[in-house]
């Protein structure tokens, strides 16, 4: 295979690419990587400031580029997010379950309200999201499917009771349709990133002494970054990792050793 060929092995240019909490963190962080290398790519979140800014950040790279203000927390979000995808570009064929909802409680204090939020974002929200963008990508023969799991389905901290059996369950989705679902040319993977700066970390990770005992945990001796994300997250999105299917794919810097 020539260089020239590997390459455009990861074009994706005429793709349709969704990615859910795309304004910040590892979701902007795939995104962009999506974006540069061709496909058609949404910004969505919940925040209408947010999201304009981003979608006017990727236009000006030249990237195609929309917006979608919807919140997955609710019955009716997911609808409005596949009508504002397909009314500016069509059926998605790619679609990466990146936003999910952490609630941190001490076991004994989990509440009703925490655990169905966080199973509306993490679980309702990515049966519905696949029932709705699925059929389109099999129709066609292509698809991708990609979930960003946690490092906390292995190894769950004492506060993500909840939110770490979401995670666990959500993979097992994934891998469910994997084995069963059968699509040519359809895959469905997992990615599953350690400890990552992101907003939702960036706070915790601030605490020197916090920050030292978990790269003390950590084989590559460092925390990662959200573009360390992006390169996994391509190879499974694209041509290039066609006939990888049912892999959950740890970016961890080897936390999970």
């Amino acid at each position: 295979m020539s260089m020239s060929t590997a390459l455009s092995s990861f074009d994706l240019h005429g793709k349709v690419a969704v990615v859910t909490g795309s304004t910040r963190g590892i979701g902007c962080a795939i995104s962009e990587a999506l974006g540069a290398s061709g496909a058609a790519i949404v910004a969505h979140g919940t925040d209408r400031n947010e999201v304009d800014a981003r979608v006017s950040d990727w236009s000006a790279r030249g990237w195609r580029a929309a917006g979608c203000v919807a919140d997955l927390a609710v019955p009716n979000g997911v609808r409005e997010l596949q009508r504002s995808v397909e009314s500016v570009f069509g059926a998605a064929d790619i679609l990466v379950l990146n936003a999910s909802l952490e609630i941190i409680q001490p076991w004994r204090e989990v509440t009703d309200e925490a655990m169905l939020r966080q199973a509306q974002v993490n679980l309702h929200a990515t049966v519905a999201l696949i029932q709705a963008l699925l059929p389109a990508m099999s129709s066609r023969g292509w698809g991708r499917i990609l979930a960003i799991g946690s490092v906390q389905e292995d190894r769950p901290n004492p506060g993500h009771l909840f939110y770490s059996a979401t995670k666990a369950a959500q993979t097992s989705m994934i891998l469910n349709l994997a084995r069963n679902e059968r699509a040519p040319g359809v895959t469905f993977n997992v990615l599953r990133p350690g400890a990552i700066l992101t907003d939702r970390n960036r706070s915790r990770l601030a605490d020197p002494a916090f920050e030292a005992s978990v790269i003390e945990r950590i084989p590559s001796a460092r925390i990662g970054m959200p573009t360390d994300c992006a390169g996994a997250a391509l190879l499974l999105c694209s041509e290039a990792g066609s006939y990888i299917n049912g892999a959950v794919l740890a970016v961890d810097g080897g936390m999970r050793l």
